[in-house]
């Protein structure tokens, strides 16, 4: 065979040389043997922790919706949590107020968001934290290996994200893990899937015999004569 008709293929992830291959023929991703059982492992693992951050407008909703969605055909476990903004200032009465709201607010976001997934049969932990929303978002996730986050956009579009930030869009570009957002006016998925316990049991009718007559007291009058 004439070695000027092969063509030598790399590994897609490693670059490590697999072998040659006919002109006219193409592999897509081509994967050594190391990286192909690493791949396999990867699937086969899939996603079992989903991160969610939460408040309590309505993108918090959608993106539970997308979380449950995944969880119940996935298994995955969820986690639901929100950042409190780190205040520094003097202990003054104004301030310890201003903390309480917040602290409020937070615990408010969680239960809220928990009480919506008990509501669709499933359970969620929750974690509060303090500091910069997105960075607080990456630490979280990457400390404790979560395989997904899913996060509520509210649409605002590309001017004013550019003039005002966004904190979806700024844990997307710098998140090591894959980034679900879901926007506020996207159609609800149907979360429904799955549940168990929802239809309630047949009634247990009482056994008849003869012409209508209950067999308990059949059995009642057969004795008495």
């Amino acid at each position: 065979m004439n070695i000027y008709e092969q063509n030598q293929i790399e590994c897609s992830v490693c670059g490590k040389f697999i072998g040659e291959i006919d002109m006219g023929a193409s592999i897509i991703f081509p994967l050594c043997s190391k990286c192909d059982k690493k791949e396999k492992r990867i699937i086969r693992m899939g996603i079992k922790k989903i991160l969610v951050p939460v408040d309590i407008t309505k993108k918090t909703t959608r993106a539970l919706d997308a979380a449950i969605y995944l969880a119940k055909h996935l298994g995955s476990q969820i986690t639901v949590m929100h950042s409190m903004p780190d205040i520094k200032f003097n202990r003054t009465f104004l301030v310890k107020d201003v903390l309480k709201e917040i602290r409020n607010e937070a615990e408010k976001s969680i239960k809220r968001a928990k009480v919506y997934c008990e509501n669709k049969h499933v359970v969620a932990n929750h974690r509060i934290t303090r500091g910069d929303e997105a960075e607080s978002i990456l630490r979280i996730a990457k400390k404790s290996q979560y395989d997904l986050i899913i996060m509520g956009s509210s649409g605002k579009g590309i001017l004013k994200e550019f003039a005002f930030g966004s904190v979806s869009n700024y844990v997307m570009h710098n998140s090591n893990i894959p980034v679900l957002t879901v926007k506020e006016n996207s159609p609800k998925l149907d979360t429904k899937i799955n549940e168990i316990n929802t239809v309630k049991p047949r009634e247990k009718k009482i056994r008849r015999q003869g012409n209508g007559v209950p067999f308990s007291k059949m059995k009642k009058r057969a004795s008495m004569k």
